[in-house]
């Protein structure tokens, strides 16, 4: 008898758990979202888009902004808004402008890294114009910006070419052996929120934008196998070398060539640890999906013709790509970790890093492999 009541007491234990635990999300402010704009005066214009989940409606989203010096003073004017408290581990994405980093306030976003109120996981994104003002416009297909941005970022950094920048990658990069950051950019265009390009960012400054192909060269080099799909617009008169030319059954000026990356894999090497020369290879696996003008395939000599023009395509945009960073002096790949595992002394490698990347030499290579030939228009 003495078991079954202590077994009944366990029993309504849980089931009133149970209803405590769901009456008190439903009395949450749940927030998925969060804009950064900075302000000339250092202060920020944070905004976030909340939903608020309440037994007698249907799921709402709102979003609000509010002027603070700090996030958790806009977390405390926030909650002043709000029928119910702010909950933030649900929080998916931060935003930022371009000015946070012109005014090197970024050091509050790494705050949120500390706080156990967020989760580490956040994906970050810079916004072209206001972050702010992205979330709040009303848009047609989107019933939740919050989410659906969310599911863009997620998306492109599993299946295609934007490398991962979550709230942890973010805080670590700026830690001890500081990597130099690559954020993704969005814009809204009309109706659309679209991913464009790749902030390189160099002490906490945007120094230069990655393409796609680029962000694609820059995940592969970071040991990503990154499907991805490529295209090339190819000059006749670059073709004789390789021999492409001579299986092009049109005359054409320019041919476009599509292919799916299937396999990548990138590796750098230090060639040279005075000289700071490094070697940057990245080996793909293609499926070729188009060639727009009529190929000639059943040649012996056709395939390796085409994997020779891609190849030499590939490398001069690998190498435009490596240059670019060198120049800008954003070490996004990683070679001051290549070369401080050779040397050792981490800390004092680090401090002369950003004087010493821009002297090195970055050789590049892309190697590949025609697997199949697909759709050929």
């Amino acid at each position: 008898m003495k078991g079954l009541r202590l077994y009944v007491a366990l029993v309504l234990l849980v089931v009133l758990s149970a209803c405590q635990s769901s009456s008190v999300l439903e009395q949450q402010s749940i927030m998925v979202a969060m804009a950064y704009d900075a302000q000339e005066d250092k202060t920020f214009q944070v905004s976030g888009t909340f939903i608020q989940a309440q037994s007698e409606e249907k799921e709402s989203s709102r979003t609000i902004s509010v002027d603070a010096e700090t996030s958790k003073g806009a977390r405390r004017k926030m909650n002043q808004m709000l029928p119910y408290n702010v909950a933030s581990g649900q929080t998916r994405v931060i935003l930022l402008d371009r000015d946070i980093f012109r005014l090197k306030m970024l050091n509050e976003i790494e705050t949120l890294s500390r706080d156990p109120l967020y989760g580490d996981m956040i994906n970050i994104a810079i916004v072209d114009g206001s972050p702010g003002e992205l979330l709040k416009y009303k848009y047609k297909q989107y019933s939740n910006i919050a989410t659906s941005l969310n599911s863009l970022l997620d998306h492109n950094t599993k299946m295609n070419w934007v490398p991962s920048m979550t709230l942890h990658d973010f805080s670590r990069s700026r830690g001890i052996n500081r990597i130099d950051l690559a954020i993704p950019v969005i814009k809204k265009v009309e109706e659309e929120v679209i991913l464009t390009s790749l902030a390189l960012v160099h002490k906490d400054q945007i120094v230069g934008e990655a393409t796609p192909n680029e962000g694609f060269f820059l995940k592969t080099l970071k040991g990503t196998n990154t499907p991805y799909l490529y295209e090339l617009n190819i000059k006749k008169e670059d073709m004789h070398e390789s021999g492409m030319d001579r299986y092009l059954l049109d005359d054409a000026d320019t041919v476009k060539i599509v292919f799916n990356v299937t396999k990548s894999k990138g590796k750098i090497k230090l060639m040279d640890q005075k000289a700071l020369t490094f070697n940057a290879v990245v080996d793909i696996d293609v499926d070729i999906q188009e060639v727009t003008e009529h190929y000639n395939f059943v040649e012996p000599d056709a395939i390796q013709a085409l994997e020779h023009q891609i190849m030499f395509e590939l490398t001069k945009q690998l190498e435009h790509f490596l240059d670019k960073l060198r120049k800008v002096n954003s070490d996004c790949v990683g070679f001051g970790e290549v070369y401080r595992s050779h040397v050792g002394n981490s800390e004092v490698v680090e401090e002369k890093w950003g004087d010493m990347f821009p002297q090195s030499s970055l050789n590049g290579k892309v190697r590949i492999k025609v697997i199949r030939t697909g759709i050929i228009d």
